[in-house]
């Protein structure tokens, strides 16, 4: 391990023991020494260790009951002098990089979602303009343009019914048929909320379709239509 202490560039030569699957932080490898071995070939002002009584930061506290933690934390903090308790989930959301990534990935769902409207809208825009002469003909018979929009809105739903039904089941082919280390996981509410806002974007998307529709005039459009 090569790395910087003081002023000079130091190598430290560590002899692996073993290796295990999965551990990475920060999308990067990373190794496990023991915390004098860390205090000593740490990029650090001084060469070779501080030489000082180690600090820990943090420590682990194995529960017999762990949803029992919030009845540990007067206990701790009265045993020991300026600590602060938390439990896993708040501790590794507050790890250095996990909030940029997490708005990276916030990031793109929303892009996800922002390119469905488009391509839903542009798609049924497309359809809708292959179809002013039949739109047309219904109009000179007797069609309202109610029942011309309800008509667009319930395509527009079905649609979409079917390419989540789709997408849902290949996504899930493509979970099984991935390799373990790949992490993966489908879970229950992230899936509905994700269902609900495709099938919420899928009308919003067929707005534009509908006010075409609407400003579709019987006469010019059987005109367009022969």
């Amino acid at each position: 391990i090569q790395v910087i202490q003081g002023t000079e560039e130091k190598i430290y030569q560590l002899r692996v023991v073993g290796h295990t699957s999965g551990k990475q932080y920060s999308f990067l490898p990373s190794i496990f020494v023991p915390l004098l071995t860390w205090d000593q070939i740490k990029p650090q002002g001084a060469t070779g260790g501080s030489n000082a009584d180690l600090t820990f930061n943090v420590a682990a506290v194995k529960l017999t009951d762990s949803a029992a933690w919030e009845e540990m934390i007067p206990f701790l903090q009265e045993s020991v002098r300026n600590i602060e308790v938390t439990d896993p989930i708040t501790t590794y959301e507050n790890a250095p990089g996990y909030s940029a990534q997490q708005s990276t990935v916030n990031t793109q769902k929303g892009f996800t979602l922002l390119i469905a409207v488009l391509v839903i809208g542009g798609f049924f825009q497309i359809q809708t303009l292959q179809k002013v002469g039949q739109i047309g003909m219904l109009k000179a018979i007797g069609a309202s343009n109610w029942l011309v929009a309800i008509s667009l809105i319930v395509q527009v739903i079905l649609t979409t019914i079917i390419g989540i039904a789709i997408g849902g089941a290949i996504s899930y082919l493509l979970s099984v048929a991935l390799p373990a280390g790949i992490p993966i996981k489908f879970e229950g509410p992230a899936v509905l909320t994700s269902i609900i806002f495709l099938l919420a974007i899928g009308p919003i998307g067929g707005l534009v379709s509908i006010r075409t529709l609407l400003k579709v005039e019987p006469l010019t459009a059987l005109g367009l239509g022969s």
